[in-house]
């Protein structure tokens, strides 16, 4: 079992969506939701740096360009690298109508593809409010795959680009979807999670297509195998609420972690809301970048 350590000390209230980007996978990048701002450490020079959103942002992923694609409330927008700012394509124009609960972007990755797979919740965690989108790489067309979620939460696919796991939160459950061409089909269940572990947030898989669960509430990432279901690994995180998780590194056999600091007892819990770093023993797969 892998233990952990700080990576980066800066409270989130709500950290989020980490990636690994840079040539050698050494600038670690995650939103911090409800503090609406993106933030960065290199882990290679300890370097920092953060911006703010006008909105909750749900996501950040990088673009080839150097830029981000943004899940702010009413976005996703894109952010240059320049800091200037261009809405792309929002849900409301997709689906032809606002919805009557207020919603907002919660995760987001892209896939082998190069297309952009980003899902909503609802900010009163009301049931089947959600849906789970795909916005192909020039960012526009976005297209609605499915409704009836409740906390659309962590997804990535398995080496060869022919799965893609996915979270809804408050289901207990990874479900996993054959990949044919851009599509995705034949959605069912391979592994079903007692409460007591917590609850399924955000994810990645590693090198041996094995995924790697962040529980809200379970103080742990625990590794799923990809063919059983069931746990085979865990690491354990110095606070209840972990969120999410991505390898990085040189030689990608880091993981960086995040977690929710905004309702944590702080006295007991001192690193909730903190990044956090561990070498699991596997290695995993890079980041892929948005953009044409």
């Amino acid at each position: 079992m892998a233990k952990t350590e700080v990576f980066d000390s800066r409270f989130n209230l709500l950290g989020e969506g980490p990636t690994a980007t840079g040539a050698k996978n050494e600038l670690i990048t995650w939103v911090d939701i409800h503090g609406k701002a993106v933030k960065w450490r290199n882990a290679l020079t300890g370097e920092t740096g953060e911006f703010l959103t006008d909105e909750h942002v749900g996501f950040q992923i990088a673009t080839k360009s150097g830029g981000h694609i943004l899940g702010t409330v009413n976005g996703p927008i894109l952010r240059a690298a320049d800091g200037s700012t261009k809405t792309l394509i929002t849900r409301e124009i997709c689906d032809g109508y606002n919805p009557k609960q207020i919603v907002r972007w919660n995760d987001a990755k892209v896939g082998p593809t190069g297309d952009l797979f980003l899902g909503t919740m609802a900010y009163d965690f009301n049931p089947n409010v959600g849906a789970f989108y795909q916005m192909n790489s020039t960012g526009t067309h976005l297209r609605r795959l499915f409704g009836d979620v409740t906390i659309s939460n962590g997804m990535d696919w398995n080496t060869a680009g022919t799965l893609m796991y996915y979270a809804d939160t408050v289901l207990k459950r990874l479900d996993v979807f054959d990949v044919v061409e851009r599509d995705i089909i034949n959605r069912r269940t391979l592994a079903h999670f007692d409460e007591s572990l917590g609850l399924p947030d955000g994810l990645c898989t590693d090198a041996n297509d094995n995924i790697w669960i962040a529980f809200h509430g379970g103080g742990a990432i625990r590794c799923i195998d990809h063919t059983s279901g069931k746990i085979i690994d865990q690491v354990e995180i110095p606070c209840p609420d972990v969120t999410s998780c991505v390898f990085g590194g040189e030689n990608l056999d880091q993981m960086f972690i995040t977690s929710y600091g905004e309702i944590a007892d702080r006295q007991t819990y001192p690193e909730a809301g903190m990044i956090h770093v561990a070498t699991p023993g596997v290695k995993g797969k890079k980041t892929n970048l948005f953009g044409a």
